[in-house]
C-alpha cells in the first residue's frame, strides 16, 4: 500500500505532464501516505538474534524487546527455564513481526506484540500458562481483554504456573469456607452494584451473604486506564483470586486489574 502510493506520488511529482487535476492527486497521495498506519510500511520482519528470557529477546538489529502485557518466572524461578525454552523454540533464530508501542519501560526495552506467521506469542506464551499478566498502560490497552482472557483460559486448564497450588480453585458458593485465605473463586458475575464508594460485583443472588468482588474508587481508575469495561463483565464466567474476607458474606477486595480473569465468552462453563 505505502509503495503503490509513494509510487503514484513520485510519478506525479516527475512527470512534465500539466492537467488540472495534477495537484489534487498529488494532495490526495499525500493524505494517503501520512494515513497508512505504521505497521503496513515501517514494521519489516526481522529476525530473533537471540531469546534471553521468556520475555525478552534481542533483534538482528540491536533492538532489544520486552514482550508487552505479560511477566515471565525469572532466572532460578518455577518454570523459568521452561518459558525460555518455548520462546526459543518458538522464535529464535526466526522472523518477526513487530506491533510496537511507542513508550519504553524503565530499563529502555522496546515494549511489543510479537508476531510470528500469524500467531501471536504474547498471547500463547500465556495461554500455555508460563507468563502472568502484567498490564501497565497506557501499552497495556491494547491488548488488556486479551491477556486476561487468555490468562483465564491457562487457569481453567490448569498449566503451567497455574498448576500450583497457589492457584488452587473454589467455587464461589464454598468461599465463605476459606476466610483469611488465599485462594481464586470461580463463578458468573450475576449483578454489578454502584455506590460512590465501589463497585461491587455480585456472584449470588443475595448479596449479603453470597460472594462479592469490591472495587472501591481509588482502585476503579486501574480499570478505565486499560479500557477496562467493567460493565461488560456482567453475565461473565470469572476468576477472582485475592484473600477472602467477611464482610455481608465472604469478599475479595481487588486492587488490580489482573485479580480478575474472565474466561474467552466461547469457553465459558
Amino acid at each position: 500500500m505505502a509503495m503503490l502510493v509513494l509510487t503514484i506520488l513520485l510519478t506525479m511529482i516527475i512527470t512534465p505532464v500539466r492537467t488540472p487535476y495534477k495537484t489534487i492527486i498529488v494532495i490526495f497521495a499525500v493524505f494517503l501516505l501520512l494515513a497508512v498506519p505504521a505497521a503496513l510500511y515501517g514494521e519489516r520482519e526481522i529476525t530473533v538474534l537471540r531469546v534471553l528470557d521468556g520475555d525478552t529477546i534481542d533483534l538482528e538489529d540491536g533492538i532489544r524487546v520486552r514482550l508487552l502485557g505479560l511477566d515471565t518466572p525469572e532466572k532460578g524461578e518455577y518454570l523459568a527455564d521452561v518459558s525460555r525454552d518455548w520462546l526459543t523454540g518458538m522464535i529464535g533464530g526466526k522472523g518477526v513481526n513487530l506491533s510496537k508501542c511507542d513508550e519504553k519501560d524503565r530499563f529502555g526495552r522496546t515494549l511489543a506484540i510479537v508476531m510470528r506467521e500469524g500467531i501471536n506469542i504474547n498471547l500463547e506464551l500465556l495461554a500455555q500458562g508460563l507468563a502472568v499478566p502484567m498490564l501497565i498502560p497506557p501499552c497495556g490497552r491494547s491488548i488488556s481483554i486479551q491477556v486476561l482472557e487468555m490468562a483465564a483460559r491457562a487457569l481453567k486448564g490448569k498449566k503451567g504456573l497455574y498448576a500450583s497450588e497457589e492457584y488452587t480453585v473454589i467455587d464461589h458458593t464454598k468461599a465463605g469456607e476459606y476466610i483469611g485465605k488465599k485462594v481464586v473463586v470461580a463463578g458468573m458475575i450475576r449483578d454489578i452494584h454502584k455506590s460512590e464508594k465501589a463497585v461491587q460485583l455480585n456472584f449470588g443472588v443475595d448479596w449479603r451473604t453470597d460472594f462479592t468482588a469490591v472495587i472501591f474508587r481509588d482502585s476503579l481508575e486501574r480499570f478505565r486506564s486499560l479500557d477496562l469495561d467493567l460493565d461488560k463483565f456482567k453475565g461473565r464466567f470469572v476468576f477472582v483470586m485475592g484473600r477472602v474476607k467477611e464482610y455481608n458474606g465472604p469478599e475479595i477486595i481487588v486492587r488490580w486489574p489482573t485479580q480478575i480473569l474472565p474466561l474467552p465468552v466461547e469457553t465459558s462453563p
